[in-house]
C-alpha cells in the first residue's frame, strides 16, 4: 500500500472558483449597467433600513472595511448573480 494522501476529486465548479477584490466603482458600474441578477428563488427582499444603507455608504466613503459580496458570473459572462 502507498502512503500517499488520497485526494478527493475536484469538481469543475471548484476549478473555476476565484476570489478577487473589485473596486467599488466597478461594482457600481455593474449596477448602473443592469448587470446584476437577483434570483428570487432564494434571495430575500430588501431588508436594510434607510439608516443602515446610509451607514454602509458612509463606510465606503471613509474607506472602512465592508462585508464581502458574493457574486457568480452568469449569462455568458455579461451578468453577475448576487449570491450574498
Amino acid at each position: 500500500m502507498s502512503n500517499l494522501p488520497i485526494k478527493p476529486p475536484v469538481s469543475s465548479l471548484q476549478k473555476e472558483l476565484a476570489i478577487r477584490s473589485e473596486p467599488i466603482q466597478r461594482i457600481y458600474n455593474f449596477y448602473v449597467n443592469n448587470q446584476f441578477y437577483v434570483n428570487r428563488k432564494y434571495q430575500r427582499k430588501l431588508v436594510w433600513t434607510i439608516e443602515e444603507k446610509r451607514a454602509f455608504i458612509d463606510s465606503i466613503l471613509h474607506g472602512f472595511p465592508v462585508p464581502i459580496i458574493l457574486l457568480a458570473q452568469v449569462k455568458e459572462n455579461i451578468a453577475y448573480e448576487i449570491i450574498d
